[in-house]
């Protein structure tokens, strides 16, 4: 990353890295990543808009959450962090990736009349997965295994101290299109991660997954009508994505990243900014 972007920190103690002019962005990165996820794609962005990339609460260097972490509550948090420095009534663009997919939508889902546009990549919000027959298939067991580890009670923490490093490592392996990952990024997210309790914080989210999913269908009730954009990794979710969203709001378009597993801001910056920009000038 480089100085050009300001780090701030907001209501609540939300970081924030914050650059560019223009329309408000709020990007909000999955576990186990950082506000940095994004910064590969922060120069296209910073061309027309400002944007705001935040660690949620007990990610990065946000503090923890003080009341859970279920997706209703920790959207909440971090839509009055920004709230709290836009001007009055402003709108914005949210967009999310993984566990910032799920946020996103509940952000969406409670704010609706603050927000222009939703993007949500690679994510499987709670709520809307599809029905799964067991024993998993393989491919099934390798894309979701993390659903079920990270919501055991104290046993991911027994098994992963120490081991950070050793996790990590086979976690963007496998879910990456091509082997290895950017090193800065790496090492930013083995440091955040292998602080005191904050690979705990990161499992929290998997194991208020079933609340986040009980909340979501609620607010799925009232399908979100601002315009969504849905992309997926051709390697991971693909454009089973546009199908998921569908279940929540009416306005949808996206597809596929090609050549791009998981992580797509850092996999294909390129491609995804130019979705993106398209999708947020469109809007």
């Amino acid at each position: 990353m480089t100085s050009k972007w300001q780090v701030k920190r907001l209501l609540h103690g939300i970081r924030a890295i914050v650059g560019g002019q223009g329309p408000p962005v709020i990007l909000i990165p999955g576990w186990p990543q950082t506000a940095e996820a994004f910064s590969d794609i922060f120069e296209p962005l910073s061309q027309q808009h400002q944007f705001f990339a935040l660690d949620p609460p007990g990610l990065g260097d946000s503090p923890p959450s003080l009341n859970g972490y279920d997706t209703a509550y920790v959207s909440k948090i971090m839509a009055e962090a920004i709230h709290d420095i836009l001007e009055e009534e402003s709108k914005y663009h949210l967009i999310g990736h993984d566990v910032g997919g799920w946020i996103a939508y509940s952000w969406a889902a409670q704010f609706q009349s603050r927000i222009k546009s939703l993007s949500i990549l690679d994510a499987s919000v709670p709520g809307f997965l599809p029905k799964f027959e067991f024993p998993l298939s393989n491919q099934t067991n390798l894309r979701l295994w993390q659903f079920s580890f990270n919501a055991l009670p104290e046993l991911p923490e027994i098994l992963t101290q120490g081991r950070e490093r050793e996790l990590l490592s086979w976690f963007f392996n496998l879910k990456t299109y091509a082997d290895g990952f950017p090193g800065d990024k790496f090492e930013r997210y083995i440091q955040a991660y292998s602080r005191p309790g904050a690979m705990s914080r990161g499992f929290e989210y998997y194991r208020a997954f079933e609340a986040s999913a009980k909340q979501n269908l609620e607010f799925a009730k009232m399908p979100l009508d601002i315009p969504v954009l849905a992309l997926g990794g051709a390697g991971s979710v693909g454009s089973g994505m546009i199908q998921l969203v569908q279940n929540f709001a009416r306005n949808v378009s996206g597809g596929a990243i090609d050549e791009c597993g998981h992580f797509l801001p850092e996999e294909q910056p390129a491609a995804v900014a130019n979705r993106l920009l398209e999708f947020l000038e469109a809007n």
